[in-house]
């Protein structure tokens, strides 16, 4: 009940009182006794307001610090870089923080005493995750213990954040539900640091076996290659057998000499190149073999000049290996699109997409790690070195494939090394 309410029920209850007692007075007790009553009357009224005006000074001060506990419980969760939630027994909300808000789209809704399900009314694209939420918290209930576990959210630009969510439910003293916290703690960057390790280990571990096994295979290489040649000139009954030889023999030292560029460390020399150029020439060369598959190459590049500091053979090699295996993916007649702009942040992104037989979801996964590939003859370190060679230029590279439709490979570089420390 509002304040100006209150006062107005004051005054009308007291008016009646005054002129109430009054009449009565008059009307009923005898002149000799209208002195103490009056007097009784008064003091009545005088406990009876200040026992109300006691009770709402009372109840003021718990209200305030009521209000004050909440606010300070307010700013702490709100302060939180995790998402927390407090929920009742029935698994209403109760108290949410900002991040935790903004994360499920909920910043404008009055979420308090409503269920997941009914929040997710709410929010379109987090509907599925909030009605999980749902069967997840009756889990914890039916547990009765805490509960943790990784829950991957989506986001509306196409990524995802991954949670370590841990729910603790809380019991009233006759086992009934009394409420549930849930506090999840974004791991994203700590997931992908994990991977990235784990990149990195497996890329020393081939670094090391091959460079024992590619020097010793080098020097047998270069005599068979030697004996091929010469028998090459000298029988010509044979010239089929020994070109398929030679051609192997030349596909055993490609092999070599992408293990030796993982083997040893690479001292980078940059030099501020023209990118543009740099793809024309890797479009040049790879167009003989995509005439042989029949594909079409369209170069999409701005009039501008986009200069790019880099060790350009590597990044030559980079898009050598890129653009063939988009080449080797597609089909007879399909079109493989090569663009190139440039973005804010003095970045530059190169994409090179086929219509091919595309790469399913486990596969993506699997992407750059040594000896995977689904060629039949594939050794997979092709993409490995691809990784690393954007990996020392301090770039990105993405894959987004769909199976049967094409695959989208995304190279992100920054245009200054220095910068980009």
């Amino acid at each position: 009940m509002k304040k100006k309410h209150l006062v107005f029920l004051y005054f009308i209850g007291s008016l009646i009182w005054i002129y109430a007692s009054n009449y009565l007075i008059v009307q009923l007790v005898p002149d000799h006794m209208t002195y103490y009553i009056e007097r009784i009357k008064e003091i009545i009224y005088i406990l009876f307001t200040g026992g109300i005006f006691y009770f709402f000074i009372m109840n003021k001060e718990e209200l305030t610090t009521t209000k004050e506990e909440e606010k300070r419980l307010s700013t702490l969760i709100n302060s939180m870089v995790d998402f927390v939630n407090f929920k009742d027994g029935e698994g209403r909300w109760i108290q949410a923080n900002d991040f935790g808000l903004k994360l499920f789209q909920l910043e404008h809704v009055d979420y308090r005493g409503k269920k997941d399900s009914e929040l997710a009314q709410y929010t379109e694209f987090y509907a599925d995750a909030l009605n999980y939420c749902e069967i997840s918290d009756e889990e914890t209930w039916q547990n009765k213990k805490v509960t943790r576990c990784e829950e991957v959210i989506p986001l509306p630009n196409g990524t995802s954040k991954i949670f370590d969510t841990i729910k603790v439910p809380l019991f009233h003293k006759d086992g009934s539900r009394e409420g549930l916290v849930i506090i999840g703690r974004d791991i994203t960057s700590l997931r992908q640091a994990e991977e990235r390790l784990s990149r990195t280990e497996k890329l020393s571990v081939v670094g090391e076996l091959s460079a024992s096994v590619a020097h010793e295979i080098r020097n047998p290489l270069t005599s068979l290659k030697g004996f091929v040649q010469l028998l090459q000139k000298e029988d010509s009954k044979h010239q089929f057998y020994y070109q398929i030889m030679h051609d192997e023999l030349d596909r055993i030292n490609h092999i070599v000499g992408e293990l030796l560029l993982l083997a040893k460390p690479q001292l980078l020399k940059y030099s501020t190149v023209n990118i543009k150029k740099i793809l024309n020439d890797v479009v040049s060369l790879v167009g003989v073999e995509a005439s042989l598959y029949n594909v079409q190459i369209e170069e999409d590049y701005p009039k501008n000049e986009i200069l790019l500091e880099c060790e350009p053979n590597q990044i030559k090699q980079l898009f050598i290996n890129i653009i063939k295996n988009s080449i080797e993916a597609s089909n007879s007649g399909d079109l493989v699109k090569v663009g190139l702009k440039k973005l804010e942040d003095n970045q530059i992104c190169i994409t090179i997409k086929d219509e091919g037989c595309g790469i399913s979801k486990d596969r993506l996964e699997k992407l750059g790690e040594p000896f995977y590939s689904s060629k039949e003859k594939g050794t997979g370190l092709g993409l490995t070195v691809s990784y690393k060679i954007v990996q020392s230029h301090k770039g990105k590279i993405q894959f987004d494939s769909e199976k049967g439709v094409g695959t989208t490979v995304t190279i992100v570089l920054p245009q200054n090394q220095s910068v980009s420390e």
